[in-house]
């Protein structure tokens, strides 16, 4: 009997370890993905006393991630920025969310892991909690609702929101479970699991393309690409592919009325274009003027911030084109950012922090690769290249949010 019960105290931590997967539809409510990811750690630093080591895998990686993390907290100190600022829950949810959301990186490097216990959990509950969500929200979009999940955008139209604040924060993950059950499908061997992940495909990128996120759209075909080409390694499956699945997503497309959305990528002059553009052009700017460095962690919305109609200069102390940094007491904690991974890292943490953000992403793909190029196994074939194939399309959505720090 204390054997049976000890089997099932370790399946709930377990469950308990993938619970932040059940909530990245719902940052309307905060609070739900901050206790499960707090409760993640906790129950980290319990494995941690178990065994305190960390795989050989994760070492280069979680060193990286460390000096990271060490030097975003000097670029935020060396910037005036207080301690009671630092933990608050206003700048770890908004400015300071890099700590929060990459968190769980050093929890789950830990040896005393069953991976692929922890693994199966994150993949079932992603799956499931996002197909509820895409069932639903079909629903409430093709019978004319818009209040739950729905919502009509006045440059966008129809769009489906799931509880989450933005469409494109919706699209994005979409995106990427799309890309993990693509994989799912295609590494299955038995027919009738291939149509079970076929048909929760189909339902997700209906979802997919009903957020009307074209940067969730670009990211899911980029990642398509790489996925297709490393699973087949042959140029006629690769196009025969690619063929059957833009095929597939062609009626989707009309059915959804997404095309427009799709076509509204060549549009320079949109008002989300012309938006981008402008903090884009600003960014490069403060970046301009400290290069090396940057501005300081967490300072972007400080010194510029358009909705406040801000862009104050005068408190940059230093070296124009050399090292210029924020120094002015005032904090902004809200969602505005540059709107572009790389900008905002280039403008806060200058090239350094870039090249240490680009190194640790750059280093996981490679040994992830190996992995799957070494790996026999069925289901770690499907993780690993969920996950590259996850990458792939996070340096693409990176171009056009903020989603390397969310």
């Amino acid at each position: 009997m204390t054997e049976k019960l000890k089997k099932i105290s370790n399946e709930i931590l377990y469950i308990l370890l993938a619970l932040p997967a059940m909530f990245l539809l719902v940052n309307k409510y905060p609070y739900l993905l901050v206790g499960s990811v707090i409760l993640s750690v906790i129950i980290g630093l319990g494995f941690f006393i178990r065994k305190r080591a960390i795989t050989n895998l994760h070492s280069e990686l979680a060193a990286i991630l460390l000096i990271i993390f060490t030097y975003l907290v000097l670029s935020y100190f060396v910037t005036g920025q207080g301690i009671r600022n630092f933990f608050s829950y206003s700048f770890l949810r908004n400015d300071g969310n890099f700590f929060f959301c990459y968190i769980l990186f050093f929890v789950f490097s830990l040896a005393s892991l069953d991976y692929e216990k922890l693994a199966k959990y994150f993949f079932s509950f992603t799956f499931f909690i996002f197909t509820v969500f895409s069932t639903a929200g079909i629903v409430e979009y093709f019978l004319g609702g818009k209040l739950f999940l729905v919502r009509i955008e006045p440059n966008g139209g129809k769009m489906f929101f799931a509880l989450n604040s933005a469409h494109n924060a919706t699209g994005s993950v979409y995106a990427i479970v799309c890309i993990s059950l693509l994989v799912f499908f295609l590494k299955s061997k038995i027919i009738k699991i291939r149509l079970f992940y076929s048909a929760l495909l189909l339902i997700n990128m209906i979802a997919l393309f009903l957020t009307k996120s074209r940067s969730g759209y670009l990211g899911f075909a980029a990642a398509i690409v790489f996925v297709i080409w490393f699973h087949f390694r042959s140029i006629k499956k690769f196009f025969i592919t690619v063929g059957i699945l833009i095929a597939a997503a062609l009626p989707i497309l009309f059915l959804t009325d997404s095309i427009k959305r799709l076509l509204q990528i060549r549009a320079a002059e949109s008002f989300t274009t012309v938006v981008r553009l402008f903090i884009w052009e600003k960014a490069w700017y403060l970046f301009s003027q400290s290069p090396l460095f940057g501005i300081g962690f967490g300072r972007f919305n400080d010194i510029f911030n358009i909705d406040k109609g801000l862009f104050d200069l005068g408190r940059l102390k230093g070296i124009p084109g050399v090292v210029e940094l924020y120094m002015k007491s005032n904090f902004y904690y809200d969602a505005a950012h540059a709107h572009n991974s790389y900008l905002q890292f280039l403008t806060e943490t200058g090239i350094i922090g870039f090249i240490l953000l680009m190194v640790f992403w750059i280093l996981a793909m490679i040994k992830i690769l190996n992995m799957h190029s070494r790996s026999s196994d069925d289901f770690s074939n499907k993780a690993l290249l969920s996950a590259f194939g996850s990458i792939v399309a996070l340096f693409v959505l990176a171009f056009f949010e903020n989603y390397m720090s969310a």
